[in-house]
């Protein structure tokens, strides 16, 4: 174990196997830890729907309580019984309360809390208000198992409180237990008095001395040799050391080398891999690391790795360093929560069995619970780990100024595009007299040469001053936009002068043009609107009434009047010659009484080829029903002519 604690804003502590690094351990001053720690708080708020409170702790967010974290001895009323209580029920907004962070702040979220306090100590975990005793999970043989269950429930434990029996306890006596014990009773005594005498919100207890916590939870008899380069922490190891492992053979050395101490083993180039995607494996292949808001997700590939005879050999054999290599990494990096790692195929089950025991044995020297699952069809596996800190990453890098932390910049193109677009927006407004542009020396050159020509025009278009300078000290790719606005007696003037346009287009539009009549003629009908009046329902019509005319047929009759009385006024004037008519027969005027004289049939047949020729260009009007006939009038009987009837008056001519 490596301790490295001469810097004043940066405490590393390291454990390394034959310089390989197999744990990693980092407190930063500006980012403190403060998972563990007890604080005495307030309730700030109370949310019904989510069943839930929020705690004002002296945190800048406050954090998050939930039902299932608050114990019966922090209720400040009586629950009902039958039901399981909700959080407007048990807890009262503004009261004081005593809390302990279970999970760090990150992101937007703030740290979640409980009210179920535990203490760490060397080999045992004291908890106030649970009365569970128990041992570790990590102890998987049931004799231990009894052993330790039945030394633990011997314990000193106060009313209505709990113990658990860590790992560290394995070989331990019933002596160093109970001195364990009696150290964590002194040291809850202590937070108990702090709560009562506190006014405000406050700090009680803190479990973040990393050199500390670092040889409580990884100084076991696997760790030969602990090196400390600072005297300080080098004095508060000596002192834990000896209150809690007198007879420990593990050997604490203080470094005087000149030479860093991580640089001595070889850890530094190690550290700085962390931080990078990607992890190299000793075959060629590699590791891919992306973390995401949900879950991380980890990519295996084979590279440039031929160790096996076959495809599935190599597969294998891959998946078998990948493994091993996911299991340091999530230690190193102290990635919780969902973690999904896709393996290369294996159609085997049998191998996929033997990577499944290779990721659970990675896995095992691993301080937080997790549990592995199976390889799906897919070639996925689901690894779940406890979130013990906020990931190594989040706490010592910060979003990117360019990217904002996506890993990603947009293209000079999409930049320059944009660009065009809002001055485009802004400029065809009409407020806007100007534009003044800082960015980047390279996409300034960018646009000024490639979209000199869509500059100009827009320049000119919407009477703009377009202005744009490279500003070298600009870190991201977004550009420094100044608008200069007109005046806004100018800008009246324009909309006026826009309204005086627009409203003499309209007149144009609305007066008729020179060659234009009143009258004009009525337009044919379309093929629409024929098939619309044939498809509409016919009026049922009168019975003995006049039928009207089709559309079409009056405005064949109307074409037809002027040639009637152009053939009239011909005939008149023929009359007027003294010839006669050759239709007649004898070129005289046949004489006709009225009422008694009616024309003949061929007469009639004749009338009416000549009606058809008249009414248009010689094609025959369409078949109609033919009217009836008026009956001619009778003349009355001569006196003295008895009965008989009135003889038809002879047409011939004279």
């Amino acid at each position: 174990m490596l301790i490295n604690a001469r810097s004043s804003t940066e405490l590393r502590i390291a454990i390394a196997n034959d310089s390989v690094l197999e744990d990693l351990k980092v407190d930063i001053a500006e980012r403190g830890l403060t998972r563990g720690n007890i604080y005495y708080g307030k309730i700030a708020n109370i949310e019904p729907s989510l069943n839930a409170a929020f705690i004002d702790y002296g945190a800048p967010k406050h954090g998050f309580l939930a039902i299932q974290d608050v114990v019966p001895d922090a209720y400040y009323q009586a629950a009902p019984k039958s039901k399981r209580p909700k959080i407007e029920e048990v807890l009262v907004r503004g009261r004081p309360i005593v809390v302990q962070v279970t999970r760090e702040p990150e992101g937007n979220k703030g740290a979640a809390l409980t009210t179920n306090l535990s203490l760490a100590g060397r080999y045992l975990v004291l908890s106030p208000f649970d009365k569970t005793c128990g041992v570790s999970r990590k102890v998987d043989t049931e004799e231990v198992r009894l052993k330790l269950k039945a030394m633990a429930e011997s314990l000193p434990v106060p009313d209505g409180g709990g113990v658990i029996v860590r790992t560290n306890a394995l070989g331990q006596t019933k002596t160093a237990l109970n001195r364990d014990m009696n150290a964590l009773l002194r040291l809850w005594k202590r937070i108990s008095r702090d709560a009562r005498d506190s006014k405000g919100t406050r700090l009680l207890y803190s479990d973040q001395d990393i050199v500390l916590q670092g040889l409580r939870d990884y100084l076991d008899s696997s760790i030969q040799e602990v090196l400390v380069d600072e005297d300080t922490a080098h004095g508060r190891a000596e002192q834990y050391m000896r209150a809690f492992m007198p007879r420990s053979k593990t050997v604490l050395n203080r470094y005087t080398g000149r030479r860093p101490l991580f640089s001595v083993y070889d850890l530094e180039p190690q550290i700085q891999n962390i931080f990078e995607r990607r992890a190299d494996l000793p075959s060629g292949g590699s590791i891919v690391i992306d973390p995401t808001e949900a879950l991380t997700a980890i990519d295996v590939n084979s590279g440039r790795s031929k160790r096996g005879a076959s495809q599935e050999e190599t597969a294998v054999g891959t998946n078998v360093e990948a493994a091993a290599e996911v299991g340091r990494q999530l230690r190193l990096r102290d990635i919780g929560g969902l973690i999904v790692v896709d393996f290369i195929d294996m159609r085997s089950p049998r191998n996929r069995r033997k990577v499944e025991k290779a990721m659970k044995d990675a896995m095992k020297p691993d301080k937080a619970r997790f549990t592995v699952s199976r390889i799906s069809a897919n070639g996925l596996l689901e690894i779940n780990r406890q979130r013990i800190h906020q990931a190594l990453q989040m706490r010592t890098h910060g979003d990117c100024a360019s990217c904002g932390g996506t890993g990603r910049v947009a293209s000079p193109d999409l930049i320059a595009l944009r660009l065009l677009r809002n001055i485009e927006s802004h400029g065809a407004a009409g407020y806007m007299r100007g534009v003044r542009i800082a960015m980047q020396p390279e996409l300034a050159d960018f646009l000024q040469n490639r979209h000199r020509e869509a500059l100009v025009k827009l320049g000119q278009e919407f009477e703009l001053e377009i202005e744009i300078s490279g500003q070298p000290h600009l870190h991201g790719q977004e550009p420094e936009i100044s608008w200069l606005a007109r005046d806004l007696a100018d800008v009246k003037k324009r909309e006026r002068e826009e309204a005086q346009e627009k409203k003499l287009e309209q007149e144009m539009l609305a007066t008729p043009s020179i060659g234009d009549t009143d009258e004009e003629p009525e337009d044919e009908p379309t093929a629409a609107e024929e098939a619309a009046q044939e498809g509409a329902p016919k009026k049922r019509r009168r019975r003995g009434g006049r039928r009207r005319r089709s559309k079409a047929a009056r405005k064949a009759k109307a074409k037809a009047r002027p040639k009637e009385k152009a053939s009239a006024a011909e005939g008149a004037a023929t009359g007027g010659n003294g010839a006669g008519s050759t239709e007649d027969g004898a070129g005289t005027d046949a004489i006709k009484v009225p009422g008694i004289d009616s024309p003949d049939v061929d007469e009639r047949g004749q009338g009416d080829k000549a009606d058809a020729a008249s009414s248009g260009n010689g094609a025959t009007r369409p078949s109609r029903r033919r009217r009836r006939r008026r009956r001619p009038r009778r003349s009355k009987a001569p006196e003295g002519g008895g009965g008989d009837k009135p003889q038809p008056a002879e047409t011939g001519t004279t």
